[in-house]
């Protein structure tokens, strides 16, 4: 895929810190092709806002929200990407997902 096509992926989350390190860590791993991530958090209570702070690159805010659709909805919104997809939390992208 070129690289001039930009993914936008959206990850939703409320007090999911413990996933969050290998839920990124699978984005930033992936070649190819240009990723905003971008984390909707639902004013999370747990460590999860430390984890966001070690990523600079991320987009994220932390608000509360209607639930997760909202928080999807809410990135989808902040997107700049040619293609979009939401990843959850607690998911991960293998390597070469995007290619």
């Amino acid at each position: 895929m070129p690289l001039f096509v930009k993914f936008s992926i959206i990850t939703p989350s409320f007090n999911q810190g413990r996933f969050l390190t290998d839920c990124i860590e699978s984005v930033l791993a992936q070649t190819g092709v240009e990723v905003e991530h971008i984390v909707t958090d639902a004013g999370s209570t747990d460590e999860t806002l430390e984890v966001l702070g070690r990523y600079p690159h991320l987009k994220w805010t932390s608000e509360k929200d209607d639930g997760m659709s909202d928080g999807i909805n809410k990135g989808f919104l902040r997107a700049t990407g040619d293609w979009l997809m939401w990843l959850n939390c607690d998911d991960f992208l293998l390597p070469g997902a995007l290619e």
